[in-house]
């Protein structure tokens, strides 16, 4: 079955990207984050940036430019696959690694969860950068075992179980992920940004309906309170006891 045609209209048109870029803090396990900043300005030099808008989306089939996150979140969901194949991609990640591997480009399409600046190398110039400095090759490989890593945490310890142990589940990796602490030692909090209800039943192949039941009733119970793309977890020790013997995510 051949691939859609691609259609890509970036949501803002391609710009040089600034060279502060490169001397921003990147989590410390994604490809950018393993780059000096020697390698990151050169990398910048070949680059050219545009933004996916939240809730916006791109086509990357057939993309022969190699896209990395600047900043913001996006979530990847390769060709012929469902909901419950969706990625995340962090700020400093590479997007789509068939835009590295595949002569034919790209296989995924992609949809902002956050506005997401991503800068984007063609093809050819990523992999004679790479043939050419020993060190970004070796952060590519560190980078590509940990996003498998966790995909392969997201499918094993995530994506089973009832609909509200999955809901559950999602919500306490997230807030390992990305959650930032709110509350206090005798009563801690998590607050987890950017991410909608859709978001969330997309991400483990739930209805909206149910997410929406799950989250009515963690309100009540005064487990959570939510806003606009924000959701606060009041009582994550209460959410975790419910997931059963699901470890912490951990890099």
């Amino acid at each position: 079955m051949p691939r859609p045609r691609r259609t890509p209209e970036p949501d803002e048109p391609p710009a040089v990207p600034s060279p502060r870029y490169a001397r921003r803090s990147y989590p410390a396990h994604s490809f950018l984050g393993l780059l000096d900043i020697a390698h990151r300005e050169a990398l910048l030099r070949r680059a050219s940036v545009s933004r996916v808008n939240k809730s916006g989306a791109r086509n990357l089939y057939y993309e022969k430019s190699v896209f990395v996150v600047l900043s913001g979140i996006l979530r990847e969901i390769p060709y012929s696959g469902d909901s419950t194949n969706t990625r995340l991609r962090m700020t400093g990640d590479i997007v789509e690694s068939s835009t590295v591997f595949d002569p034919l480009g790209g296989n995924a399409m992609v949809h902002g969860v956050q506005s997401t600046a991503v800068i984007a190398i063609p093809r050819p110039v990523f992999t004679t950068f790479l043939a050419t400095r020993p060190a970004a090759m070796t952060a590519l490989a560190k980078s590509m075992a940990q996003r498998e890593k966790l995909d392969l945490y997201l499918d094993v310890h995530v994506r089973h179980g009832t609909t509200p142990v999955r809901i559950a589940r999602y919500l306490c990796f997230l807030a390992d992920f990305l959650g930032e602490e709110t509350g206090t030692a005798v009563h801690p909090g998590i607050r987890i940004s950017g991410f909608s209800q859709s978001d969330i039943a997309e991400g483990i192949g739930a209805s909206r309906a149910s997410v929406e039941n799950f989250f009515r009733e963690q309100r009540t119970a005064g487990r959570v309170t939510t806003a606009y793309r924000v959701i606060d977890i009041v009582d994550p020790a209460s959410l975790r006891a419910g997931v059963g013997n699901m470890p912490p995510w951990q890099p």
